[in-house]
């Protein structure tokens, strides 16, 4: 294999450049401030992988967080969390996470009253700004509704849909109207949880179209099962097998190649798995990702010369010094060694045109090397018409996954 060295004052420039946070895993869910979102799922999904991720991420930025579980979880709910690592006891001590069962929170007279329940929950909020968090996180997990017999209609008429939470006109806590529909102050980040694995699909249409006061508004609702294997399932394969594999995708640029790129984002996000994606500012990829703050950033530039954090997810890299890009991917296995991590690689063509044939393989070479472990998953993106047959051809020979995505779709090219 080609020799490509990393001379010891690029690697000390760039720990003097980057910060420690920025190649650790972002936010494990895709919400904004001031956001609420659907959850739904089954069994099979690993709820509280996600949950307890959310958590103690809210946690550990200083935010208050409110955790509503079905009754019949009451007695592995605080397992799980500690087993996530969450300090369940410290936290409830100091009123930093408040839990409750649905039946102590809907029914603490011994009876139904969802308006006491509205109240009490925004006092809490109110509560919570009051002592200076820095936001609050609420998590309601309604199970499949059983803490009401699956009567969940009078949920969303008497509680859900209550204009004290959400109405401009009434509550306090909503910030605007955007087309995913109220947006609340930047202060709130809100998740409900609907287990609907006995749900008929007619059953689930009817729920989420009462959330969404008559409409299902996509945008706002999170299928964690259907997200866990988003692109793996597109392939014929559940994300424990996509683990490991370091995939090449040929792409046509006027195919929707950017949604292919979108799922695996999803995937890694419904998995609590962090993802970095290496492309340039300008690319239709970066634009298409820009919104998720589950993804890490790692922007060339032709005008910069040494590595450069803009943003909490953002870091700009030196087109033309391929030693950095890789150390840049040295150190974000190292930061995330006990995890399982996804890459996307939308450079090779930048490469290619800015430092030649040889050194682009030879970088690839080593890339290809540093991701044989079994917790990672890559994928490696070509925009095949851009190149001569010859240099395709070579750069087909790496890889043993081949993916192609053109105006008809996603196939398969070479056997998984």
């Amino acid at each position: 294999m080609p020799k490509l060295p990393i001379i010891d004052s690029l690697r000390q420039r760039w720990k003097r450049s980057i910060p420690s946070d920025a190649l650790k895993a972002g936010p494990v869910l895709n919400l904004r401030e001031g956001e609420s979102k659907i959850v739904t799922y089954t069994s099979a999904a690993d709820k509280m992988k996600v949950f307890s991720a959310f958590i103690h991420e809210g946690l550990e930025n200083g935010d208050a967080v409110f955790y509503l579980f079905p009754d019949e979880e009451k007695e592995i709910v605080r397992t799980k969390l500690e087993e996530h690592g969450i300090d369940v006891e410290k936290y409830e001590k100091d009123g930093t996470l408040r839990m409750e069962s649905a039946s102590e929170y809907f029914m603490s007279n011994g009876k139904l009253d969802y308006e006491k329940a509205v109240v009490n929950g925004l006092s809490r909020w109110t509560e919570a700004k009051r002592k200076g968090y820095e936001h609050v996180r609420d998590i309601e997990d309604l199970g499949d509704f059983s803490f009401v017999n699956g009567q969940w209609q009078k949920y969303v008429t008497d509680y859900w849909l209550d204009p004290r939470w959400a109405d401009p006109d009434v509550s306090e806590w909503t910030g605007s109207r955007e087309t995913v529909g109220v947006v609340y102050e930047p202060f709130l980040m809100e998740i409900t949880a609907v287990n609907v694995e006995h749900m008929s699909e007619i059953q689930v249409t009817e729920l989420l179209k009462a959330f969404g006061r008559g409409k299902i508004v996509p945008a706002r609702f999170i299928d964690l099962l259907e997200n866990m294997n988003l692109l793996s399932r597109s392939i014929g394969l559940d994300h424990e097998q996509l683990l490991g594999r370091k995939i090449l995708l040929e792409f046509d640029p006027a195919s929707n190649y950017e949604k292919v790129v979108d799922s695996l984002a999803e995937e890694s996000m419904a998995n609590v798995e962090p993802i970095f994606v290496f492309t340039s500012s300008t690319s239709p990829i970066h634009v298409h990702l820009a919104d998720k703050k589950t993804v890490k950033f790692f922007l060339t530039s032709l005008s910069t010369s040494i590595p450069k954090s803009i943003s909490e997810n953002k870091v700009f890299l030196p087109a033309k010094n391929a030693p950095l890009i890789l150390d840049a991917l040295s150190k974000v296995l190292e930061t995330n060694a006990d995890a399982n991590v996804c890459f996307v690689f939308d450079i090779l063509s930048e490469l290619l045109t800015t430092i030649g044939q040889e050194r682009t393989f030879t970088f690839l070479y080593h890339a290809l090397d540093m991701l044989s472990s079994e917790k990672t998953i890559s994928l490696f993106l070509l925009n095949t018409g851009a190149h001569d047959a010859g240099v395709v051809s070579r750069l087909r020979n790496l890889f043993s996954n081949q993916l192609a995505c053109d105006k008809i779709g996603l196939k398969i090219t070479k056997t998984f």
